[in-house]
């Protein structure tokens, strides 16, 4: 089992720079309107407010599928500071995450906005925005373009509740094809530390494992080890329909005997902007 078990989506933190260059905690203030009445979390993508709101963060409004960019998208909120009125500490205080109608004139987000930022995201279903399912990525999709499903969060722990999908119709069950179209985000990385794999006994025939009896815990996007798949191929799971599961390319030797096949999955990636869905790097202003 992975350590950390990843029972959900938890937005976009901070990991490092593009290069593998480190990330410093630097991030850039802006205000929140007095009395915001959306709700912002730590991990959110966020723009630059037009309007009433002009000058001021508020929720990305980067549509779930979008594969156009947002004007003003910034960055990555994480945290905030005013000062409360209430006590029990009086002056300006940090929270990790903005209630909604909070009353505070002073109100500053921070935000991530380097351009060039990677961050740590879990892969969800793409059926839906703000989708809760957790999904799997594998090796075979470093380089492929991933949607932002979010924003939104949890007001317990103040985190966001935002992910990426593999594709704009990822399922638990249905084809997952790495995305070559425009998307927000450019996956540059899996996270080995939290990979789920699961052992199955199957055959095997062309692109097809019939596993000796139904697992629910294996998905689309999984990675396959066994007899007949060269390693390091990055042979994964396009499909799962009860016992029948399809494979993006065909074994080397069909196995007709039960043998031992493992699936692995990665639930986290390292994801970085796409040019031009950054507002730095889109010649679009607000």
């Amino acid at each position: 089992m992975a350590y950390p078990l990843i029972p959900a989506p938890y937005g976009l933190k901070p990991y490092n720079l593009i290069g593998g260059r480190v990330y410093a905690g630097s991030t850039r203030m802006f205000p929140i309107l007095n009395g915001y009445s959306t709700s912002i979390f730590n991990g959110d993508v966020v723009d630059i407010g037009t309007g009433n709101n002009i000058g001021c963060v508020t929720p990305t409004q980067l549509a779930y599928n979008s594969t156009s960019a947002q004007a003003g998208t910034i960055g990555v909120f994480v945290g905030c500071e005013y000062s409360t009125t209430g006590g029990p500490i009086y002056g300006k205080n940090r929270f990790q995450y903005w209630q909604a109608s909070t009353t505070a004139p002073d109100a500053i987000a921070y935000v991530v906005d380097d351009p060039q930022a990677v961050f740590k995201a879990v892969v969800v279903n793409g059926g839906s925005a703000q989708s809760q399912t957790v999904l799997y990525a594998n090796p075979a999709y470093v380089g492929a373009n991933m949607f932002y499903s979010g924003p939104g969060g949890s007001t317990t722990t103040g985190d966001s509740l935002g992910g990426v999908a593999l594709s704009a119709s990822a399922t638990t069950t249905s084809s997952v094809t790495p995305a070559t179209g425009g998307a927000p985000f450019r996956c540059v990385g899996v996270v080995p530390d939290t990979a789920i794999s699961v052992v199955q006994n199957a055959t095997s025939s062309s692109t097809t494992i019939t596993l000796s009896a139904s697992n629910s815990a294996i998905y689309p996007g999984m990675v396959i080890s066994g007899p007949g798949i060269n390693a390091g191929s990055n042979t994964y799971v396009t499909t799962v329909n009860g016992t029948t599961v399809t494979i993006n390319r065909a074994v080397s030797t069909a196995q007709s005997t039960a043998t031992a096949f493992t699936f692995t999955g990665y639930p986290e990636v390292l994801v970085t902007w796409n040019f031009g869905f950054h507002s730095y790097f889109n010649a679009t202003g607000v």
